[in-house]
C-alpha cells in the first residue's frame, strides 16, 4: 500500500512538473513582431538580379565592363562589386567598394515622348560609371573569391 501511494505520488508529481514545462512565461518574453511584408518595389530601388550583368562605364563614358558578383557584408549591405573588365582575349576580375562606383541614368536606353526623358529615374534602366582609368583596372590585382 506504501509503494502504491508513494507511487502514485510520483507519477501527479511528474504529470504537474510537464504542465509547468509546457505553460508559457510570463516575464521577459514579447510575442514576435508582425511581418512586414513588401508588395512592390519601393521607389529608387534595385532588384539584385537587375544590377547583376550591369554594364560599367568609365569617365569617358566607354564600357569597361560588366558586374560579375556582389560583396554583401554581414549586415547585408553592399561592401563592394566585382567586376569582369573586359580585355579582349580574356577578362580580368577586379572588385572595388561600392563608394567607387556611381549610380547614373543610362541616357541610351531611355526613350522620349515629345522630347522628354520618360525613363530617366528608374532605377532598372541605370548603369554604374567609375571613374578610373581602364589601364588601372587592368593593372590591379585579380579578385579572388576562394579566401
Amino acid at each position: 500500500m506504501k509503494t502504491l501511494l508513494m507511487a502514485g505520488m510520483l507519477g501527479s508529481t511528474l504529470l504537474a512538473t510537464g504542465a509547468m514545462a509546457q505553460s508559457t512565461p510570463t516575464t521577459g518574453t514579447q510575442p514576435a513582431p508582425a511581418a512586414n511584408f513588401m508588395t512592390q518595389l519601393p521607389a529608387g530601388s534595385m532588384l539584385l538580379s537587375d544590377f547583376m550583368d550591369l554594364d560599367v562605364h568609365g569617365a569617358d563614358n566607354n564600357d569597361i565592363g560588366d558586374v560579375e558578383d556582389v560583396i554583401l557584408d554581414r549586415n547585408g549591405q553592399v561592401a563592394g562589386v566585382v567586376i569582369e573588365v573586359e580585355e579582349g582575349i580574356g577578362d580580368h576580375t577586379v572588385a572595388l567598394p561600392m563608394t567607387a562606383f556611381q549610380m547614373m541614368p543610362d541616357t541610351q536606353t531611355t526613350g522620349s515622348v515629345q522630347g522628354q526623358n520618360t525613363n530617366a529615374n528608374r532605377v532598372d534602366e541605370m548603369r554604374l560609371m567609375l571613374n578610373m582609368p581602364v589601364d588601372q583596372l587592368k593593372a590591379a590585382p585579380e579578385f579572388d573569391d576562394n579566401d
